[in-house]
Parts: structure tokens; C-alpha cells; sequence
């Protein structure tokens, strides 16, 4: 949301790391990092179909009406990775 802290953060320091952990092997893992290049305003249509598709419900249960998503893209500067990322 655009109200949440972590984008007013963004904002002013645009460097983030994202890490991804597979859960059913805990030690094989997918980590990014680099800084945003842009903000873009997201639509609520593609937040309710993955709302649908992973949980299961229609509407997050944190949605409040009003709020502004947006959808933050990534210069990937350096990752890091455990574990055969393309094996299922």
C-alpha cells in the first residue's frame, strides 16, 4: 500500500533485498538485491486473483477500501542462491 512505512521508506532509500525460501526444503533459497527504478500503480484486479489463487479468499483479509497499491520494479544487483532453484 502507499501508506505503509516500507514504501515512505523506499522512497527515500531506494535499495531493498528480497529472499525467498522454499518451504518445503528450507535450505534452498533465492536472495536479491538492488535498488527500485520505478513505482507504478497497480491495479486491484491482479491483487484479487492471487489473493484467490494462494489463499484462497476473495479479498485479503488486511484490505481496506481506499487503499493504494502499487507495484515496485527492481534493478537486481546481486543475488545469492542455495539448493537447485530450477528442481521441483
Amino acid at each position: 500500500s502507499a501508506s505503509a512505512i516500507e514504501y515512505r521508506n523506499l522512497r527515500h532509500d531506494p535499495r531493498i533485498a528480497l529472499s525467498m525460501v522454499d518451504p518445503r526444503n528450507p535450505y534452498r533459497y533465492l536472495e536479491v538485491r538492488g535498488v527500485v527504478v520505478a513505482f507504478e500503480e497497480t491495479q486491484t484486479a491482479p491483487l484479487w486473483m492471487a489473493w484467490r489463487k494462494y489463499l484462497g479468499v476473495d479479498r485479503h483479509p488486511w484490505h481496506q477500501e481506499g487503499d493504494e497499491h502499487v507495484t515496485i520494479v527492481i534493478l537486481p544487483q546481486h543475488t545469492s542462491q542455495m539448493g537447485d532453484l530450477w528442481r521441483e
